[in-house]
């Protein structure tokens, strides 16, 4: 191994822009651990990404998200946190959030006027009332499903990386013909948009409601990796003591070496492309 090889071996710059509060409802720990935790690991930058909320008109509440009355507590409490830290760690403020066309408008304006520094799509759903959880499909229609709503979030010009693109194979029973021409899908849809895919690292732990390969899925990133795809890696840390298990962030960044994909270590600045038509 040559000398430049060593170094690189010997220094990884580490980043997480996917990391949760306990506003989602099924994170632990206060914000503050997160920034910490994340410092005491020598993170170089973080960012907040919780499960953004949505003006539900019609009563419906989500057990999985934050609700829209916690946004100003949480925004309050990611900028002050950057401001307490800035000399240790680059933070950023964003939201996971789904792609949901009646909000997207919503979403955009409340980008804006909050001055979030970037948005990840968190494809679970592909309608507010959350009918179908996308971690959930076992039938190929299902997958065909997730895939179309997926790039249609991927060309609405609104995120700039997408979580977990894996997520249907929590629970499919394997990686099919199905599986491999939705990915291509999705690898070519994010090429082209310059939105880098997360190497997702939550699924490298036990998942007691996992039945399928679950993520990172070997046949998706392989695809992905042909496709010229490019990926970032995400910790999707829903407890602070995630970020001090940085072997395993060392092991991703040589998987995704293996595989010659160009990685992406920052979401700041978002660059997207512009958006394609949909």
């Amino acid at each position: 191994m040559d000398g430049n090889n060593l170094f690189k071996e010997a220094f990884t710059i580490r980043t997480n822009f996917h990391s949760h509060t306990t506003r989602c409802q099924h994170a632990i720990g206060s914000d503050e651990s997160y920034v910490t935790s994340a410092i005491a690991a020598g993170y170089a930058q973080l960012g907040f990404s919780d499960h953004g909320p949505w003006p539900y008109g019609n009563g419906f509440e989500s057990g999985i998200r934050m609700r829209l009355d916690e946004f100003p507590a949480y925004l309050a409490s990611a900028r002050a946190l950057r401001e307490k830290y800035r000399e240790q760690i680059q933070m950023f403020i964003g939201l996971e959030s789904e792609y949901y066309p009646a909000y997207s408008a919503w979403l955009s304006e409340q980008k804006e006027a909050q001055g979030l520094d970037f948005l990840i799509l968190g494809s679970h759903y592909d309608r507010p009332d959350e009918e179908l959880y996308f971690g959930g499909i076992t039938q190929a229609h299902q997958l065909y499903r997730y895939a179309r709503h997926t790039i249609l979030g991927l060309r609405s010009g609104l995120y700039c990386c997408l979580a977990h693109p894996d997520l249907f194979m929590l629970n499919y029973p394997e990686f099919d013909e199905d599986c491999a021409t939705i990915s291509r899908d999705i690898a070519q849809a994010a090429r082209d948009l310059n939105i880098p895919l997360e190497y997702n690292l939550s699924g490298l732990y036990p998942q007691s409601w996992r039945r399928g390969e679950g993520y990172p899925a070997r046949g998706f990133w392989e695809i992905a990796a042909r496709e010229g795809a490019s990926a970032i890696i995400g910790l999707d840390a829903h407890d602070p003591g995630r970020y001090a298990d940085t072997p395993l962030y060392d092991r991703a960044v040589r998987d995704l070496d293996a595989l010659g994909m160009k990685r992406v270590e920052s979401l700041i600045p978002c660059r997207r492309e512009k958006r394609l038509a949909v």
